[in-house]
């Protein structure tokens, strides 16, 4: 190893009173390799084995809003041991927050059991993209790692007691998060990186624009369906423009109930905020309405199994286990207001192109899903709520004809060009 790869600052999460000797032998194990590794003690009644960690249990309490007396006091009283769980995640994802932040980590590994598993996944979730993440745990379904960049790693038998099978479980664990650490990265392209978003009804227009503005010397990341990990990449720098160019998400943030967003992002948080960082940053963005003009509903077989407020509207299978239903004019006039109301913040940074024969290929003409009166409600609204036609583009065509694409980029361009203006 040469020596700009040595001397990595990595963390381990681990319950030091039921896993330290197991943490302390892949600590060594890292240490050898020449890295600095601290760790982070989540345990809370028992005394640590192998030393204290770095972060002992009482600052990781502490930076959770709490104090270690006061959790073992709760948890001998009979009081739900997951209290204290999710006080010890918050002081450990806070500590592990303040080394990312400071550029003070370059990877982070969590181990144990099932509990383990989902409080380090809970400690990595919102760190940097990119930034090395393991997870060795004996029970992988329960590791809510949901979109984040996180490697699972699974052993066979519980991680208690150094017998062979443990000790290379943990020996692997710790070659991966090194060989992450250690592999050096190509440099980075100095291209302007242009983010994308994308649906399987709209894959003909990314395609296009994709093939465009790589012919014009930008490079392009696609995000499927959803932009969570797009917005992470905007607030750091990574994203320089953004080509919105399906929309469908926002159907759900704005329309859906707080039980049906929960159903469909499959978690337990209700976040209806989409690219804030966009808006923060003033980055050039461009608007289409790729994917407005549908529900997406997975695991729905027929037109009997549409939930009841969904029913009557028009409706095609996309596959044998998923159903397509056709938007309302009151949906597609809420998702209308949020955009005008980005073109109205952001004059000059921020377009919208807009075509009259279908939002994707699920609605063209002569599809079931074809709706160009539920369309043109959409396209009135937002031009009378647009305060710069300059900003608004309608085009006649498919949102996956060529043309489409020519016009998006033609817009993009415009928008890129006075941004630059600004900066100078």
């Amino acid at each position: 190893m040469n020596d700009s790869m040595k001397g990595k600052r990595l963390v381990i999460l681990g319950t030091l009173d039921t896993r330290g000797d197991e943490v302390a032998f892949v600590r060594t194990l890292l240490q050898a390799r020449g890295h600095r590794v601290s760790t982070i003690d989540m345990g809370i009644l028992g005394e640590p084995m192998a030393g204290e960690g770095d972060y002992p249990r009482q600052q990781v309490a502490e930076a959770g809003g709490s104090s270690l007396d006061e959790l073992v006091a709760a948890a001998r009283s009979g009081a739900d041991r997951d209290a204290g769980t999710r006080i010890m995640i918050k002081g450990a994802k806070r500590i592990v927050a303040e080394l990312a932040a400071q550029d003070k980590l370059d990877g982070v590994m969590g181990l144990g059991g099932s509990t383990a598993a989902a409080a380090g996944a809970a400690v990595m979730n919102g760190l940097p993209i990119g930034l090395p993440k393991i997870l060795l745990t004996t029970f992988t379904r329960l590791a809510p790692i949901g979109e984040e960049d996180i490697v699972v790693m699974q052993t066979p038998t519980d991680l208690i007691g150094l017998n062979a099978i443990v000790s290379r479980a943990l020996a692997n664990a710790a070659g991966a998060l090194a060989g992450m650490v250690e592999q050096t990265v190509p440099t980075a392209s100095k291209k302007k990186l242009v983010g994308i978003t994308a649906l399987g009804v709209t894959t003909p227009a990314v395609q296009h624009v994709i093939s465009r503005l790589e012919s014009q010397g930008f490079d392009t990341a696609v995000f499927h369906a959803t932009t969570e990990k797009l917005d992470r990449l905007i607030a750091g720098g990574v994203i320089n423009a953004v080509i919105d160019l399906t929309t469908f998400e926002s159907i759900l943030k704005l329309c859906y109930s707080d039980e049906q967003l929960q159903a469909a992002t499959g978690t337990t948080e209700v976040d209806r905020t989409r690219l804030t960082s966009a808006e923060q940053r003033g980055i050039p963005l461009v608007i289409a309405p790729g994917g407005l003009d549908i529900h997406i509903l997975p695991g729905v077989q027929s037109k009997d199994m549409i939930p009841a407020p969904l029913q009557g509207r028009p409706s095609a299978k996309h596959g044998p286990d998923i159903m397509l239903v056709r938007t309302s004019a009151e949906e597609m006039k809420a998702v209308a207001t949020d955009i005008a109301r980005r073109l109205n913040q952001a004059p000059g940074r921020v377009a919208a192109v807009i075509p009259t024969a279908g939002f994707s290929d699920a609605s063209r003409e002569g599809t079931s899903l074809y709706a160009p009166h539920t369309d043109q409600v959409f396209i009135d609204l937002l031009r009378q709520q647009a305060n710069s036609a300059s900003a608004l583009h309608i085009l006649d065509c498919n949102i996956n004809d060529a043309q489409f694409a020519d016009a998006v980029i033609e817009v993009f361009n415009t928008v890129l060009k006075g941004d630059q203006n600004d900066a100078n």
